[in-house]
């Protein structure tokens, strides 16, 4: 299997940004874990938010919550904790909440630039989607902050209330879980994803994947992955084999919507095939 890492290796060195570059070089090649602090902090504007397309689809350059759970999802996939700088994001967070701490995905500027249609459909309402992730990794960070209080407060009495429909939101849930201080509130919140999963739009359970949707290996991305308990071994194994015969002739692994332009295609593709790499290294698979 020595061949799935070496071609991903290329095409990663190929294709993608500098910040999966780094992350690869962290977990592959014992660069240290700082260096992918200091990728994204280069995306931080003056107003304390992560700006200038960090997730690929949506080219602003303005911050966006969006790109704050980007770049702290980042952080926690190279294992690495600036609590500083995490803090240090608290303020613009803050400043596009709602009255509970919610923040919105995007905000109204992000319209403003090139943009995939599939945005298109989302608005800029406060919502579990991205707070929660958002409160999970700054939590896993070590903040304490008011916002982060109200806002984590604020999604867990949203979420006993109303469970998500979608799996998306189900899985910032599942961000929350892990990494909540109060452990009681994480198993709580674990029952909710285990009892609402298998009912979610844009969940899709069984391998092979033939549509776009989050699966078992997004919810357990490791075998000692919070959320791991909730699967078959089946399940897992399914998904792998179905991850591994993925991989396409270049080396990446494919996109299965439509990106805003060549660039973005590209450090989609990067970024999926890191997460690729990643969950079959560990599972053993390469």
């Amino acid at each position: 299997m020595e061949g799935v890492l070496a071609k991903a290796r290329t095409f990663i060195f190929t294709n993608a940004r500098l910040l999966e570059r780094r992350i690869y070089e962290v977990h592959f090649e014992n660069a240290p874990p700082d260096c992918v602090g200091q990728v994204v902090r280069a995306y931080q504007n003056p107003d304390g938010g992560l700006g200038h397309a960090l997730e690929p689809d949506v080219r602003c350059p303005k911050s966006q919550p969006l790109f704050v759970d980007q770049g702290l999802s980042a952080l926690e996939q190279a294992g690495y904790r600036d609590i500083e700088f995490a803090a240090s994001l608290c303020g613009y967070l803050e400043s596009v909440s709602g009255s509970n701490g919610l923040v919105p995905i995007i905000t109204e500027n992000a319209f403003r630039y090139p943009i995939a249609q599939h945005w298109h459909q989302f608005s800029p309402t406060p919502a579990i989607n991205p707070t929660a992730e958002i409160c999970g990794l700054l939590h896993y960070q070590g903040v304490e902050n008011d916002w982060l209080s109200s806002a984590t407060e604020a999604c867990c009495e949203l979420i006993f209330k109303d469970p998500p429909r979608e799996a998306h939101t189900l899985y910032c849930v599942s961000r929350l879980a892990e990494y909540i201080p109060d452990r009681k509130i994480a198993m709580e919140l674990l029952d909710v994803i285990d009892r609402c999963l298998p009912q979610v739009s844009f969940y899709v359970a069984e391998a092979p994947v033939e549509t776009y949707g989050l699966t078992p290996l997004h919810f357990a991305p490791e075998p000692d992955s919070f959320c791991r308990e909730l699967f078959t071994q089946s399940q897992i194994d399914s998904h792998l084999d179905d991850l591994m015969k993925k991989q396409l002739p270049d080396g990446g692994w494919p996109i299965t919507w439509e990106a805003p332009g060549p660039a973005a295609v590209l450090e989609w593709r990067g970024r999926w095939t890191l997460d690729a790499i990643l969950r079959l290294s560990a599972y053993g698979l390469i």
